[in-house]
């Protein structure tokens, strides 16, 4: 007796019907073939599928920022908030008590570690984050007024920028031996030296040197940042750029640094073959800090802060190919700092005023929403979360930081 199947197409997908009368016969059969214990004399191969494994998740990502206080309390906040924010993740998590006005924060590249420049506690405090453990601070000088932090690429030294405290005005960059967490001998630079960055080779660091920019100090603004020779320890020949340079940013073939003229509302290319600065380049605002990922390493990523130019703020992007500036974008009251995921995929800024960090897609450029982190956000660095240390405090590092904020600038 012959079986008939009947197929029904029918948009979209494909049905297969058995006739009563077949599903019947065919139940019979399985039937008699499991009390017969199916011996007709074939043998029966039972075949087992390998079991599927899934992919790991990735690690979730986290946002470090520092929060400095706000209003009256400005310079007395003294902790770090760790915020998730992976897709569903759970936002702002416990804080992490450091020292007071944590100023710059640097993390290294597997995310194990990070290291916080005080400026009012005159300490670098590092952190585990896989264990979430503040470690012992690092003590500098009763002086010093740690305001930018940078970390070597073979992870073997921090460099620290010591912009002094009120009445002070620092010009020295300390070096800490991450081995040890013992400081080195300063390297003196420009005065108040703010922001540093470090070329991907090793071999150098730019430091802008800022001047009197922190209220109850006396001088006047800087305009140069020093080129430090870091396989001597020796600082060269500063390069003359804008007024009051705070951040600094290296692409990410090492050819060039994009330093932030705080007063001059310009950002100063600088050649690092030749240690030259070229023609500055005009933005909308007091731009403070620079960024630049190596997702898109021809584009720089500037913060604007409120000014006389702009009562808001404003990020503004600069195609590095012919140096233009493009169209500002609004993200928030008084931007202070900026972070790229490790991906490259969206920016994350701090707003000040806003008390928010905002991500920026780096692709639409459109903004994301805002997190709110009441306390005074000021500095951020951004990771992925290991899940393990392996060989306890890590040691290969890169700095992720972000210079001191314009709320410090006399009036």
């Amino acid at each position: 007796m012959g079986v008939h199947v009947a197929i029904t197409l029918q948009p979209g997908r494909l049905t297969m019907r058995l006739p009563r009368r077949a599903l019947g016969v065919g139940l019979a059969c399985l039937l008699a073939c499991v009390a017969a214990g199916c011996s007709s004399g074939t043998t029966t191969t039972t075949t087992t599928l390998p079991a599927t494994t899934l992919p790991p998740l990735p690690p979730p990502l986290f946002a470090y920022v520092t929060m400095v206080g706000t209003g009256g309390n400005i310079g007395l906040g003294h902790s770090v908030i760790p915020v998730n924010i992976s897709l569903g993740g759970g936002g702002p998590q416990s804080p992490l008590g450091v020292g007071s006005y944590p100023d710059a924060i640097a993390i290294t590249p597997n995310g194990e570690q990070a290291y916080v420049a005080n400026y009012n506690s005159n300490t670098v405090t590092p952190i585990d984050l896989v264990t979430g453990k503040v470690l012992p601070s690092i003590a500098l000088g009763a002086n010093a007024g740690p305001a930018g932090i940078a970390i070597a690429p073979d992870g073997k030294t921090a460099y620290v920028t010591d912009a002094g405290a009120v009445g002070t005005l620092g010009n020295t960059v300390t070096p800490i031996d991450l081995a040890t967490d013992k400081t080195l001998p300063p390297i003196t630079v420009g005065p108040g030296p703010q922001g540093i960055a470090i070329t991907p080779d090793g071999q150098r660091a730019y430091v802008a040197d800022a001047g009197a920019i922190v209220s109850g100090q006396t001088g006047s603004y800087g305009s140069t940042v020093t080129p430090v020779d870091l396989t001597t320890g020796k600082a060269l020949t500063p390069i003359t750029v804008g007024n009051a340079p705070t951040g600094i940013a290296i692409t990410p073939n090492g050819s060039t640094a994009l330093v932030t003229n705080l007063n001059s509302g310009s950002v100063s290319p600088i050649d690092i073959a030749k240690d030259t600065a070229g023609p500055p380049i005009q933005v909308q605002g007091a731009p403070i800090a620079v960024a630049i990922s190596s997702a898109q390493p021809t584009i720089a990523y500037v913060v604007d802060t409120i000014s006389k130019q702009s009562a808001t703020g404003n990020v503004t992007l600069i195609n590095l190919a012919d140096d233009i500036a493009g169209a500002p974008i609004f993200v928030g009251k008084n931007p202070q700092a900026i972070a790229f995921t490790p991906g490259g995929t969206a920016a994350w800024i701090v707003c000040f005023d806003d008390q928010t960090i905002v991500p920026l897609n780096t692709r639409t450029h459109l903004l994301g929403t805002p997190i709110h982190l009441p306390g005074g956000p000021s500095a951020i660095a951004v990771a992925a979360r290991p899940t393990s240390t392996g060989t306890g405090k890590t040691k290969k590092s890169s700095s992720a930081k972000s210079p001191s904020g314009s709320k410090k600038k006399k009036a």
